[in-house]
């Protein structure tokens, strides 16, 4: 430091607001340093440039935290403004945006989608679903539940046209790198359940699916949509009710880092996520992710979604990480009980089925709802 460097120094120092240093003994130093008429002596320059780099430190530190709460305040912009538009879209064509992203492994039981090897620990270490999501989200046979439903459920095609006026869904296969990951080139996350940019080699890849294929039993066929995992307490009693859909499991997330496994959906999360979904009810709740096929698949429409947005944090990186934001879609809501073996409390049927499927909002990446992020851009 030459002596030029030595006096803007000690010209930042004298200037500089210590105000905010919590500690009461530094920032006495620091004041009283402050008002010394004289130079410094050698071990009050030390002192001083200690004093300044902690000040700085400081700064950094709450820059940082804008950063956080900026973020946060965007990412519940975009949510309100992306649920907003979904609803208009609704209210123009009687139908919700199709070709959403299935984020479950279409053939794999209890996993989510991946772009990495098979096997849940592979895929958290890879981040294709970023894990947070995963300890929320859930798979469904969707077939062998609408089988054990029956009713309107039970035709598939049907009832995804009729209701949601959706008739296509994309899904990631196998390990989810199509022909372009064989070759050699990578896939963007969020781009990897298009079939144009992550085209299928036969096992893996993208594919486009209609819902009427559920369960079809070919390798190009799916078994598994992503949902919102769901439990329930008992009414009366200790306990859960194990919550199923035509006898089929919705309580099993993807993802528990306690256990490095599966794990049991939190009656008191599926709340916080939306307080319709009472702690008491079971609840079928598809989790769909809005990608760009969804988008591009509204541009005919004047209400059309313009773009599929992305969402980043510090937990979310678009680079490796699907990152798109999540529609929940509440499709039935159980009866409060407290026997986990009855049809229309712990085992949704027929009967349990809205008239009409209804969108409750949207998630980002990390499963914040819009309150989530507001309460995170405004806390102290």
């Amino acid at each position: 430091m030459n002596i030029k460097q030595m006096k803007s120094m000690v010209s930042r120092f004298r200037h500089a607001d210590f105000s905010g240093v919590k500690d009461p003994v530094m920032r006495a130093k620091a004041q009283k340093l402050q008002a010394k008429q004289k130079g410094f002596t050698l071990l009050e320059l030390l002192v001083v440039i200690t004093l300044l780099a902690i000040l700085a430190t400081g700064a950094l530190v709450a820059y940082d935290g804008a950063g956080d709460k900026a973020q946060s305040s965007k990412a519940a912009n975009t949510t309100a403004v992306l649920d907003q538009g979904v609803r208009a879209y609704r209210a123009v064509t009687q139908a919700y945006p199709n070709q959403m992203d299935n984020l479950a492994n279409p053939k794999v039981a209890n996993a989510a989608a991946t772009v990495s090897v098979a096997g849940n620990k592979a895929q958290i270490e890879d981040g294709f679903i970023p894990e947070r999501l995963q300890r929320i989200l859930g798979s469904l046979d969707l077939a062998a539940a609408a089988s054990g439903v029956g009713g309107e459920f039970s035709d598939l095609e049907d009832y995804f046209e009729s209701k949601f006026g959706m008739d296509e869904i994309q899904h990631v296969f196998g390990t989810g790198k199509g022909l372009n990951g064989a070759i050699g080139g990578g896939v963007e996350p969020n781009r990897a359940h298009n079939e144009g940019t992550n085209p299928p080699d036969g096992n893996n890849g993208a594919i486009e699916t209609e819902y009427g294929d559920f369960g079809g039993g070919d390798a190009d066929e799916p078994d598994y949509i992503s949902i919102l995992a769901s439990q329930a307490n008992k009414d009366n009693v200790t306990g859960t009710l194990d919550c199923t859909v035509g006898g089929e499991d919705i309580t099993t997330t993807w993802w528990d880092p306690e256990t490095e496994s599966t794990g049991t959906a939190d009656p008191l999360v599926i709340n916080s996520i939306n307080d319709a979904l009472s702690t008491e009810r079971c609840n079928l709740v598809l989790a769909l992710g809005f990608g760009g096929d969804a988008a591009q698949a509204t541009v005919d429409s004047a209400a059309g979604v313009i773009q599929a947005p992305t969402y980043s944090s510090a937990n979310v990186n678009p680079a490796v990480n699907y990152s798109r934001y999540i529609g929940l879609f509440l499709l039935a809501s159980g009866e409060k009980g407290d026997v986990d073996t009855t049809d229309g409390v712990n085992n949704l049927v027929a009967e349990n089925f809205l008239p009409r499927p209804r969108l409750l909002g949207f998630i980002d990446t990390e499963g914040n709802t819009i309150d989530a992020n507001i309460a995170a851009a405004t806390q102290d």
